[in-house]
């Protein structure tokens, strides 16, 4: 018997006692894979407290869950794609507390995979931004690449305030809608490369 097959068939025995209330199954679990995944989720955010933050959150999720949890994947493959979404959901805070996307830069010393991940990112999210509106465009881009307040493109743009809240809104609701999909096109690249 392969090692990669004992390895699933002792995940499907931790699961089940985990679904038994084992606390020495979930510590197991935790120690077995916790390091990994803040690698995975350090390799993309930089930030070690958010990163500690994240898989306490996906490890707190699992035990919550335990009874009605079900498992389609191997549990690496299930605990790896939680710690990406959860990655992804904190960039996309970053979009919704309106701080600029230039945040997600490349650094050069991140890995060819890394720099593939943040390429699709950015180009993901200037694809959203081209799809969106004229007006909606306009006013996101004074936002964001201006810097200016709702008041300001208001003036600006000879609209009302709420105009430009609403626009805004549209542009990040657009944002929110498609993040989705860019995770999971992330995460199958992340595993195509793995």
């Amino acid at each position: 018997m392969s090692a990669r097959f004992n390895n699933i068939e002792n995940d499907v025995e931790l699961l089940n006692r985990l679904q038994d209330d084992d606390q020495f199954a979930f510590t197991s679990i935790y120690n077995k894979y916790w390091e990994n995944l803040y690698v995975t989720a350090f390799a993309i955010l930089k930030d070690k407290a958010i990163c500690e933050d994240i898989i306490q959150d996906v490890f707190i999720n699992i035990w919550n869950k335990r009874k009605s949890m079900v498992i389609k994947v191997s549990l690496k493959a299930y605990l790896t794609a939680s710690v990406k979404y959860e990655v992804f959901r904190q960039l996309r805070k970053k979009i919704e507390s309106l701080e600029m996307i230039d945040d997600l830069l490349i650094d050069p010393a991140t890995s060819p995979q890394e720099n593939l991940e943040y390429k699709e990112l950015l180009e993901h999210m200037n694809n959203v931004v081209n799809k969106l509106s004229t007006k909606c465009r306009e006013v996101f881009i004074l936002s964001r690449e201006q810097e200016l307040s709702h008041k300001e493109i208001a003036v600006q743009r000879n609209i009302s305030t709420k105009t430009v809240e609403n626009q805004i809104g549209k542009a990040l609701s657009s944002f929110k809608d498609s993040i989705g999909y860019t995770i999971w096109t992330l995460i199958f690249i992340s595993n195509s490369l793995t």
